[in-house]
């Protein structure tokens, strides 16, 4: 018969659980039954919390899925997600967050996570967000648009791989003038860049 543990680690490459996860994942509707079994999971060492209702199978879990888990619905974006994508270098500890509210949130393991509010026509709008395992996360001309619309002064770096088509098109989703001006300027500088190393190839 399979184990409760045997079953969220079958569900890898999943490292982290909300209650509602292991609601499901259990199959367990009474809420006291569940609650007692993960306090018992947890003094076991079996499971590990994270903070109050969410839970992760062992102590080098992935703070990307962990940020999400742990304010949804959300995604990765801004300097965290530039950095993925090989666009910012500058380094940072803390994981930033697109959410519905701005606030941060420190794990006593140190790890940081700053969530920024975006509006919900905004962040449920999943174009140029997808699923990388199992967080969300922003593509490279996302997360530039996000960037630039919570930080307009912001200056990005490292723009070789922007589709400018496609950052064109996701500025448009910010229903915000000043932003796709911003995005439009940028735009002119990138394809600027093209042009001068098409000529010297």
């Amino acid at each position: 018969m399979t184990t409760k543990i045997e079953l969220l680690l079958s569900s890898a490459p999943q490292t982290t659980f909300t209650i509602d996860d292991l609601a499901v994942l259990w199959s367990m509707p009474e809420r006291y039954k569940l609650v007692r079994l993960v306090n018992y999971y947890v003094r076991t060492g079996r499971l590990y919390s994270i903070r109050r209702g969410v839970y992760t199978l062992k102590e080098d879990y992935s703070p990307l899925e962990a940020a999400i888990k742990l304010s949804p619905p959300a995604y990765i974006s801004s300097t965290t997600a530039l950095g993925i994508h090989g666009a910012y270098f500058q380094y940072e500890s803390d994981l930033h967050v697109m959410a519905r509210s701005s606030k941060t949130i420190r794990l006593s393991s140190g790890q940081t996570f700053v969530y920024h509010r975006l509006k919900d026509e905004i962040l449920l709008n999943r174009q140029g967000v997808e699923k990388v395992d199992n967080y969300w996360l922003a593509s490279l001309e996302r997360a530039i648009c996000d960037t630039s619309y919570l930080t307009p002064s912001f200056v990005f770096e490292h723009l070789e791989r922007v589709e400018v088509d496609e950052l064109r098109r996701l500025a448009s989703i910010y229903d915000n003038h000043a932003l796709v001006k911003r995005i439009e300027a940028l735009c002119a500088v990138i394809e600027g860049q093209n042009i001068r190393e098409a000529h010297h190839a």
